[in-house]
């Protein structure tokens, strides 16, 4: 079942993941009381979490439970934590709470991520339908409508999944789960694995689960209470007493950039390569897009194949029927529609009209503009229009949201990039995709990658493709973190 560890999962690709939870400057957190109507029935239950990264005590989680008047459950959960990305420590603060009914279904819910930029997500679910409303920076919120077949459940709500059934190893079952922040919904598979026995006489169980390819562990008593969680790079999670919860290590927390980089030997002119040939392991090389001829998957061996600056057509710079217009809409983290972000984008290009032109304007405009920052939140481009600072989800976020405000069709890319002022390696990172050609005969549908962080136009084709998309796909990519190994073939 995914619960803490599934959410801190994001955190350990912070080079480009919008992670579920955001940077903070504030003293440690208190919980806030619950609603005195939903405790009529009873008082909440309290549970502390220690937060590990690489043995390293980095933060701490709380959660209560209590029964609603109504015969239903509330819960509240909030983790307070400490990482490192490239020697920037910052402090992370989510909270959320979800009220399930007597039949122990999620009726609404509401989290919060304190950032910079507030983000908060808000749901009810109705019959057949999920209806969300996501406020991100206190512009208009996005709302959101699911299609349910069942109510889905929350990490807050995992544990009552557990309590009543018979456990045994190899015992399976699946449930509906839904991510507020990244608006993913899919289905969480949960395993039975093996007994504990624990120095109560108790015995506990440990589980697999697994959501959109994140893997975790966990140690659940016979109620379906969450003892110890498990994660990749050192990831974990303990039951603590308050006290021990919150006494935290001395010292920095384990850098995430270095603990997720992919080490390979060094690549000469990698970066004016625009045709790169390379074998992915670890990991099926199907999980990377194909999406030819900028990316072909085939025979396990993967070719970016980038066309070079004078190959690339002249088109006029707003979008041209409904294929293109469909790439210039708003998304959560692309608020291209703002009045700001469109005035801004006329700013840079100044009566352009040369769709090639003005993709390249807002490359270099961005380029010089976005101070590079490691950042720990959720990207979203009017915040950077106004910090002016942040990593490739910063520069990636703004980019596309002022070439969509231009009308020019673009989109965001995630995944894999030879970085070598860093080290001999790849990194997780984010880079834009616009469509400067049109869609041809066999398919191809004319994106090209561009690099608005490092002010590469095109990017290189070292710019390993995973996913296309924002958080709700971006996810995708946590399954493949610790596992992926990579072996340069050609270079050209």
């Amino acid at each position: 079942m995914p619960n803490l560890l599934t959410a801190l999962e994001g955190l350990s690709v912070v080079a480009f993941v919008a992670v579920a939870l955001a940077t903070v400057a504030v003293p440690d957190a208190v919980l806030a009381p619950l609603d005195p109507v939903a405790l009529s029935s009873g008082p909440a239950e309290e549970r502390w979490m220690g937060i590990f990264m690489q043995d390293q005590h980095v933060g701490y989680a709380v959660s209560r439970e209590a029964p609603t008047a109504e015969g239903g459950r509330v819960y509240q959960q909030q983790s307070t934590f400490s990482i490192q990305a490239m020697g920037n420590v910052q402090r992370v603060v989510a909270a959320g709470t979800a009220v399930t009914g007597p039949d122990g279904a999620l009726q609404t819910f509401d989290f919060m991520l304190s950032s910079p930029l507030p983000v908060y997500a808000r749901g009810e679910v109705q019959p057949g339908n999920l209806h969300v409303s996501v406020d991100q920076g206190g512009g208009t919120p996005e709302i959101i409508d699911i299609p349910l077949t069942e109510a889905p459940v929350l990490s807050m709500t995992l544990p009552a999944q557990v309590r009543g059934r018979d456990m045994h190893p190899g015992l399976t079952f699946s449930v509906p789960y839904f991510d507020p922040l990244t608006r993913s919904n899919a289905t969480a598979h949960v395993e039975v694995q093996s007994p504990e026995m624990l120095p109560t006489g108790e015995t506990a169980w440990w589980l697999k689960s697994s959501f959109n390819g994140v893997e975790t562990r966990q140690l659940v008593d016979k109620d379906g209470e969450v003892l110890r969680e498990e994660g990749s790079l050192g990831l974990r999670a303990e039951r603590m007493t308050r006290e021990a919860a919150m006494a935290l290590s001395n010292g920095t927390p384990p850098d995430l950039i270095a603990l997720t980089n992919i080490p390979v030997a060094p690549i000469p002119g990698a970066d004016r390569s625009h045709i790169v040939t390379l074998t992915p392991g670890g990991v099926d090389a199907t999980r990377f897009v194909n999406d030819p001829p900028l990316q072909t998957v085939a025979g396990g061996k993967i070719t970016i194949s980038v066309p070079l600056l004078a190959e690339l057509p002249h088109l006029p710079v707003v979008a041209q029927g409904p294929v293109e217009e469909a790439d210039t809409e708003p998304e959560m983290s692309i608020p291209s529609t703002n009045p700001e972000m469109v005035a801004r984008a006329a700013a840079i290009l100044d009566g352009t009209t040369d769709r090639l032109d003005a993709a390249r304007k807002i490359n270099d405009w961005v380029h010089h503009y976005v101070q590079k920052i490691p950042t720990i939140g959720i990207p979203n481009g009017l915040e950077v229009l106004h910090s002016a600072q942040g990593d490739c989800n910063e520069h990636t976020a703004l980019y596309v949201s002022l070439a969509r405000a231009a009308g020019i069709p673009a989109r965001i890319s995630a995944g894999l990039v030879y970085a070598p002022a860093i080290g001999e390696s790849f990194y997780y990172h984010a880079w834009p995709e616009v469509r400067v050609g049109p869609t041809g005969a066999d398919g191809a549908a004319g994106w090209v990658p561009v690099d608005p962080t490092f002010g590469q136009f095109p990017a290189d084709a070292t710019h390993l493709k995973i996913v296309n998309g924002d958080l709700d796909k971006q996810i995708e990519i946590m399954g493949l973190i610790g596992k992926v190994t990579i072996v340069v073939d050609e270079v050209r």
